[in-house]
């Protein structure tokens, strides 16, 4: 359960809100492992399972959820973390449904949890201001030598 609690904690650093469980979606409940919510940029919901849970259990779930969400016109996509990995026959099942994100690990470490979930994580990039570049006629004028630039080069 320690890796269930890990990947939680992956996902509340990139702004996820974890929920309650079991999950209650138009009046029936779900039983996962875990799940959370995005709250900024993702509004994917993320059910975390193991691979101690039947993969016919998983896949049952994973249908009701999203008929689920379905009937509620809920428009979440569901991404399933599975810590344990997945067989590849019952993940093309699986992804009728939901995306599926596999840890291969069952004691994944942060760097495999933040890999498997990087999909759901913004990305960050580099403030505009602190990137710095030069100006390009300066650099063609650099190679050239300014005796052989031509009024084509410059518009170059």
């Amino acid at each position: 359960m320690a890796a269930v609690q890990e990947v939680l904690a992956v996902l509340e650093r990139a702004g996820f809100e974890r929920l309650p469980k079991p999950l209650t979606v138009a009046g029936t409940e779900f039983d996962f492992e875990a799940a959370a919510r995005g709250t900024r940029t993702s509004h994917d919901l993320v059910r975390v399972a193991t691979d101690q849970v039947p993969h016919r259990r998983l896949q049952r779930l994973v249908a009701g959820l999203a008929r689920s969400l379905d009937l509620a016109a809920s428009r979440r996509p569901i991404s399933l973390v599975v810590i344990g990995g997945v067989a590849p026959e019952d993940r093309i099942e699986l992804e009728r449904y939901a995306r599926v994100l596999p840890i291969a690990s069952t004691a994944p470490d942060a760097a495999e949890i933040e890999e498997a979930v990087a999909v759901l994580v913004p990305l960050e990039l580099p403030n505009a201001d602190l990137v710095h570049g030069s100006d390009p006629v300066n650099e063609v004028l650099a190679e050239l030598g300014p005796a052989k630039a031509t009024p084509g080069h410059i518009l170059l």
